[in-house]
């Protein structure tokens, strides 16, 4: 402990490092909530999959090739073979 007339020593046992906390900080799923939110708001929603690994080595050298955004090309491949017209 520090003795009062002194103003020159930090007081390690009160004195906080770092970034002060803020105020209205929202939490990790605050967070995740209100990016779903504007998420289903835009039209989209997310989708997780487990896949093979080769899979998606295949994917990314493809979407590298082409330039484009997995998230496009399987909204393509979807659209084209599942949800053709028959």
């Amino acid at each position: 402990m520090k003795q009062a007339c002194d103003k020159f020593t930090l007081d390690f046992l009160t004195a906080s490092r770092g970034r002060p906390p803020k105020v209205n900080a929202l939490t990790a799923a605050q967070r995740q909530a209100q990016r779903r939110e504007r998420l289903r708001n835009s039209g989209k929603s997310s989708l997780t999959v487990i896949l093979p690994v080769e899979l998606i080595d295949g994917l990314d050298k493809f979407v590298q090739f082409k330039g484009l955004s997995k998230d496009v090309v399987i909204e393509r491949l979807i659209r084209s073979q599942l949800l053709r017209k028959r």
